[in-house]
């Protein structure tokens, strides 16, 4: 029972990086924290599950201590963490433009090396 809601938990955090990273830089700027405010507006408008709606706080926050923590330790090996580092995971990391020399990785696709 308690790996199911470790899963349920971890792909919630998951959904929160990737869908409220760019919808909170896109609204309200770059931030080192958000207000209570900022994210429950972008998370009510994002239509995700509100059920661990307490590490979006913790996540792009300064709020729920104890969680914040609990997130440093997973995702930043106990370092500190604030908003930026959130958006900054959250970025997309492919192909950033550049010629390719390979004539084969053209003709299979950019990031494609046969």
């Amino acid at each position: 029972m308690f790996a199911i809601c470790q899963f349920f938990k971890r792909r919630a955090i998951r959904q929160y990086i990737k869908t409220l990273s760019p919808a909170l830089l896109t609204s309200y700027g770059p931030r080192e924290t958000y207000t209570d405010g900022q994210i429950n507006a972008v998370l009510n408008a994002s239509g995700l599950s509100l059920r661990y709606a307490q590490y979006a706080h913790a996540l792009f926050g300064n709020q729920h201590p104890t969680l914040h923590k609990e997130l440093a330790n997973g995702l930043f090996e106990g370092n500190t963490f604030n908003a930026l580092d959130i958006v900054a995971i959250a970025k997309p990391s492919g192909w950033k433009g550049g010629a390719n020399t390979d004539n084969l990785s053209n003709h299979y696709g950019q990031n494609s090396r046969y």
